[in-house]
């Protein structure tokens, strides 16, 4: 599947799963009223359009009273990247389907604590003020 059937899908998938673009990021939350806002790009690894892609996840968190971030998930204080290994724009609906799902389950802080100790976000870059927060 070429880059751009793949980020046709993964779109329709978001905006199906409550994961609407915003500034050019697919956000889930609102950073006014809830705890944690997730924020997800298609990224592709390399230049060229049979490059693979990978979703980069960031997780915002209100507690660290840190502005919104503009430029999505790199400017949170959580980041992880993860591949992407649908061939089919079906599967692409199904593997952002499963993403949507699994991120949607961490709206707390105390959620998040439990999937980082848990290992279930693999090994995601965290800053030290969510290392604090998180009392690592």
């Amino acid at each position: 599947m070429d880059q751009k059937a793949a980020r046709a899908a993964a779109t329709k998938a978001f905006k199906a799963g409550g994961m609407p673009l915003r500034k050019g990021h697919h956000r889930l939350g609102d950073p006014k009223k809830d705890e944690i806002v997730w924020y997800v790009d298609l990224r592709a690894q390399s230049a060229g359009p049979s490059s693979p892609l990978r979703f980069e996840v960031g997780c915002w968190v209100a507690a660290l009273d840190h502005p919104e971030p503009e430029g999505g998930p790199v400017d949170c204080p959580l980041l992880l990247d993860r591949s992407v290994s649908a061939t089919t724009p079906a599967e692409m609906g199904a593997e952002v389907g499963a993403l949507v799902a699994r991120v949607t389950e961490i709206d707390s802080v105390a959620a998040l604590r439990a999937a980082l100790s848990a290992g279930d976000l693999g090994r995601p870059l965290v800053d030290q003020s969510l290392r604090t927060l998180l009392g690592e």
